[in-house]
């Protein structure tokens, strides 16, 4: 992994507040592949104004070197529900492009033909995850070794989040993936 994506997963959200704001509320590691890792009883931090998801993860993509990942609020799939744009780098090349899915796109995890121990990094901030009074936003960084990304979402709900599940965007998050939560006082 590159320092680059080591210093992304030890950033401190630009503009959330002072380094002492962060507080871990909850990790897991995973021991063994699985469909999706999920956060749930989100409510009970009421003492947070926004939430943090650092994950350094991994999937099993057949024939290709990046994932993405795909996120859920409330186990919502209804695709009317969320909106965003990516824009992604590559070293040679640039893309961007928008979705209207039933999850939130954010990228970046290594796929099947990354290297043994290559995984991507990705940090997402959910912002005022607990209000009733307008939609949650995202804004997440992430990268592999060959590709940055950033991405931005909506969910079109004004329900507070009481959880967050993270899917593979192909096939299954792989053993030793890890995925943090964190929350940020206002």
């Amino acid at each position: 992994m590159s320092f680059v994506l080591l210093g992304i997963l030890n950033a401190q959200a630009a503009g959330a507040g002072a380094a002492g704001n962060f507080d871990l509320l909850e990790t897991t590691t995973l021991g063994t592949a699985t469909a999706s890792v999920t956060f749930d009883n989100l409510d009970s931090y009421s003492a947070y104004k926004h939430l943090q998801i650092r994950a350094v993860s991994r999937t099993n993509r057949g024939g290709a070197t990046g994932d993405y990942l795909k996120i859920n609020f409330n186990s919502n799939t209804n695709s009317a529900d969320y909106n965003g744009h990516f824009i992604q780098g590559t070293g040679s090349a640039v893309q961007s492009s928008n979705f209207d899915n039933s999850f939130i796109l954010v990228n970046r995890a290594t796929g099947s033909t990354a290297a043994t121990d290559a995984f991507g990094a990705t940090v997402l901030d959910v912002l005022d995850f607990s209000s009733t009074s307008k939609n949650t936003t995202i804004r997440a960084l992430g990268g592999t070794d060959d590709n940055i990304t950033l991405a931005s979402g909506v969910f079109l709900v004004t329900d507070a989040i009481t959880s967050v599940t993270v899917t593979a965007g192909n096939g299954s998050l792989q053993a030793n993936s890890r995925f943090s939560i964190y929350g940020i006082k206002g």
